[in-house]
Formats: structure tokens, sequence, C-alpha cells
């Protein structure tokens, strides 16, 4: 049964609007008002260039990473309906991801991550905006106990976004977007996101092969985070074009950040060239050791330097002033 399920999985895989530049979660096969959650013990959901860790506990019929789902109830509290988006449905397509608790996506090689849609649960949007057995109504000044919980109502429910390399190194910002956010001094102003919603990372110029996701609540008690620990993606873009060889070379590039002119050494000899962020090459110029170039012309913002040789290739990022 194993390997029939491994099978059936894999056969309804297929590509459609997926593709090695954007994952829109159609290519998951799922009937109506549906889910995959890893009961098949696939124990991950691949989708052209991207891997999406999942673990499924047979014992607990529970699971944690990432479900795929296809799910529109926004207004039925509780875990009941823990794959449902607070939007009620995609972000402009009928399937996305859900996550819970922890997880990663992986890529097949860096990747320049450009943005993602997300939004909350509705299982937690509505624990936020309602309390439940567990957790706190948000702006509240109690817990969920009623009794005060220090917060003073100030609640907040932030997703990190953390990029990673394939040894699981840290590189470049990690990214915080607030889920919901009761911290402002005009009470007006508080909020849950129920809606899709963008996140730009254009601005962070983040090239990585994993994306890991943490969530993060004012609302803990002695088992953890009290809120629950899901949130719903969608339409995650990334340039496969622009990225880091790991068979990577050395040079230097100097001044980082620039005004214009930008110089480069290495001990090698090859060829550099300059892209934007959507993999346009800007300039393209030979290199025996030193070489200076003038980006005066090009607007402010984020650029790679690609260095070729027959040693390998390596790229690091530009910030134009």
């Amino acid at each position: 049964m194993y390997i029939f399920a491994i099978a059936f999985f894999a056969a309804n895989i297929t590509v459609a609007q997926d593709s090695n530049d954007s994952l829109t979660f159609e290519s998951i096969t799922l009937a109506t008002e549906s889910y995959y959650n890893g009961a098949d013990l696939v124990g991950q959901i691949p989708i052209n260039a991207a891997i999406l860790s999942n673990s499924y506990d047979v014992t607990w019929e529970s699971w944690e990473g990432f479900a795929i789902s296809n799910v529109t109830d926004n207004s039925t509290a509780g875990w009941a309906n823990q794959y449902a988006s607070f939007a009620g449905g995609g972000s402009n397509s009928s399937n996305y991801a859900v996550y819970y608790n922890q997880g990663v996506i992986e890529f097949n090689q860096p990747f320049y991550i450009r943005q993602l849609d997300v939004t909350n649960t509705a299982y937690a949007g509505i624990s936020m905006r309602d309390g439940d057995a567990y957790a706190k109504q948000f702006g509240s000044l109690n817990g969920a106990d009623g009794n005060p919980d220090g917060t003073n109502g100030e609640d907040f429910f932030v997703l990190h976004i953390i990029p990673l390399d394939q040894n699981n190194s840290l590189v470049g910002d990690t990214v915080h977007y607030y889920l919901a956010d009761f911290r402002f001094s005009d009470n007006s102003q508080d909020y849950i996101i129920d809606t899709w919603e963008t996140v730009d990372l254009t601005p962070y110029g983040i090239v990585a092969s994993k994306l890991r996701f943490v969530l993060e609540s004012s609302d803990n008690g002695g088992f953890g985070m009290n809120t629950p620990a899901y949130f719903a993606l969608d339409n995650l873009v990334v340039n496969p074009t622009v990225g880091i060889s790991e068979n990577s070379i050395s040079f230097s590039m100097y001044p980082n950040p620039t005004n214009g002119n930008l110089v480069i050494k290495s001990n090698e000899t090859g060829e550099v060239s300059i892209q934007n962020m959507n993999g346009q090459i800007l300039s393209n110029v030979a290199f025996n050791g030193t070489v200076s170039l003038d980006l005066s012309n090009t607007p402010a913002g984020i650029y790679f330097a690609t260095f070729t040789s027959v040693n390998g290739k390596s790229t690091q990022k530009i910030l134009k002033q």
C-alpha cells in the first residue's frame, strides 16, 4: 500500500501553472473542498524545482510542515477547520499551501526569492479574533484562563521568513511579516490579516537554497505558543536565472554599496557579467586581475555580479545607491 500511495501521489502531480519560477500549487490534483496532508507517508511534497517538507504521524493522525488545500470555509472555528485560509480560498487560484508548526521549502539550486502571498488560516484567525479554550482573544488584557497575561492587550502574531543555503546557514536578512498586530496606540489600527497579502522580498536581494518559516506570538503558555501555529502560502515567485554557484570561486568588489564606480578584483582570469534582479545581463566584460565598471547610469537597486572562470562560477550582490 505504501508503494501504491507513492505512485498515486506522483501520478496526481502534473505540470499546470507551477513552474521553476512560480509555485501556485495548482499542479496538485485535489477534489473540491479537500486537502493533501501527507497521510500517504510520502514524507515531502515535490513541485518541480521545490520540495515542501511534510511529516505525518500515523499514531496521532497529525502532520506538520506543509499541506496543500483548496478548502474555502473561513467561518468555522477550531482545529477541525485547520486546512482553510482565512481569505476563503487561494490567492487568485484554487489551491494553496497550509503551514503548521515547522517547515522548510528547499530548492534544487540557489534561487533569487522575489515574493510570496500569505494570509492567516481560518483556525488561527478566528482564534485570535474571538479567543478559544487554549488561546486568548487578541487585544484582551486577559489570557484564555481569564487572568491578566501581562501583555496589556498589545498582542502580535508574526511570520519569520528565514533564507538559508544548502548547509542551513543564514544567507541575507530574515524577513518579519505581521499576520496580526495589536500594538498600536490607536486601537482602530489593530488588525488580523484575513486577505491574501503579497510580501515583496526584492528589496532584500535574497538568494537562497531553502526558506525556513517560524511563527511567533505574544500569547504563550507552559507548552509554548497558544496561538495556533498556522499560516497559508500561495504564489511563491523566484528567479532561476540569478544564483550563486555551489562550486564558487573567490572575488572581491568595492565600494559596495556603490554610487556608480565598482572595482572587481580576483586572482582568477575569466569573465564578469552584471545582471539585474530579473536576470537580464546589463554588461559582460573580460577579466584578468582587476576591472572597473561604471554603473552610474543604472537605477538605484540590487544587482548581481557573476564571475566565471575555468575553475567555477560565483555571484555576489551589488547595492547601487
